[in-house]
């Protein structure tokens, strides 16, 4: 039968999480053919950092990690990858529909249907591959996603990445952070965009440029130690980038395909510049792109496209 329980989440360390609620997994998982899988999957109704946007809606970004989530799981359940590899995302997409992500009165069990392409293995170790993902709520689609990853032995890892491969002992001074509200944020602890700097800021009300925030103390953004700025950071600058350009209402994404083609580093400032399109998508639709540059260059591109509707009475969550 392919049919998933949904009892218990799946163990933290195939997941690469340490705290128990920030595992979003269960503990079923499928083998469909050669590259095939069906994992489970819960959304809370209340997430404490991909909480419901407007009230309205299940964070789409509960779709993106739990699409990376899957990854890590299928790498090492599936294609035997050791625990301590390093893997490392270069693409991920998701499109999902808006009313499908409709909150109700339950937490939603979401199915991951994974097709894997592209799969590339070296001596017997798994080097990379690509991640087909349609995400469903009982018989309803939620959307598809796409991921790209590749993995290396934590040996060659750590000659790439050199002196970068160690966390460093501290964090340079960070910007003070935008208001919350200007985000889609209730507290400022999860605002990862800050004031602009002098001279950074843009003229038109279209585009915008902010510098990264980054907290250490976040325990979801920071769930264990890390050596560079997690992607999904970078996808919740680019959400908060948007929600700054599309506002001051209710701003959903729909789709974002994420780039990111170089590691982000903690020792120097980042900018976030955004664009908003000239020409809306459709009825209250509208394109943003987003780049993230450090040290001149751009490390991480995201295209979204979002809907906007009025704020609801409670304001942001």
């Amino acid at each position: 039968m392919n049919t998933l329980a949904f009892e218990r989440t799946a163990p933290r360390a195939l997941v690469h999480r340490r705290a128990i609620g920030e595992v979003l997994l269960t503990d079923d998982w499928l083998r469909l053919g050669p590259h095939r899988f069906k994992v489970g999957a819960q959304w809370p109704r209340g997430h404490g950092f991909y909480g419901p946007i407007g009230d309205r809606w299940h964070n789409p970004l509960l779709a993106a990690e739990s699409i990376r989530q899957a990854s890590s799981l299928v790498s090492h359940v599936f294609y035997d990858l050791p625990r301590d590899h390093p893997t490392l995302m270069t693409e991920l997409s998701i499109a999902l529909d808006s009313h499908a992500l409709r909150l109700d009165d339950w937490p939603v069990n979401v199915e991951l249907t994974i097709s894997c392409s592209d799969v590339t293995v070296r001596g017997n170790r798994l080097a990379g591959m690509t991640m087909h993902v349609g995400l469903a709520r009982g018989t309803v689609s939620l959307g598809h996603g796409r991921m790209t990853l590749s993995c290396m032995r934590n040996s060659i890892y750590r000659r790439l990445r050199g002196a970068y491969a160690e966390v460093p002992a501290s964090l340079p001074d960070q910007p003070a952070p935008l208001p919350p509200h200007e985000v889609g944020r209730a507290v400022e602890a999860d605002v990862v965009l800050g004031r602009p700097l002098d001279g950074t800021g843009a003229t038109d009300p279209r585009e915008g440029v902010w510098p990264l925030r980054v907290n250490w103390a976040h325990p979801t953004l920071f769930d264990h130690p890390t050596d560079h700025v997690p992607g999904m950071l970078l996808l919740e600058a680019a959400r908060q980038a948007a929600q700054c350009l599309a506002g001051p209402g209710v701003v959903l994404p729909a789709t974002m395909v994420n780039r990111f083609h170089r590691y982000v580093e903690f020792d120097a400032p980042c900018l976030v510049r955004a664009r908003l399109s000239d020409s809306p998508r459709g009825a209250d639709a509208y394109e943003v792109l987003v780049a993230v540059e450090q040290n001149g260059v751009v490390a991480y591109e995201c295209a979204l496209t979002v809907h906007c509707a009025p704020a609801s009475p409670g304001g942001p969550r």
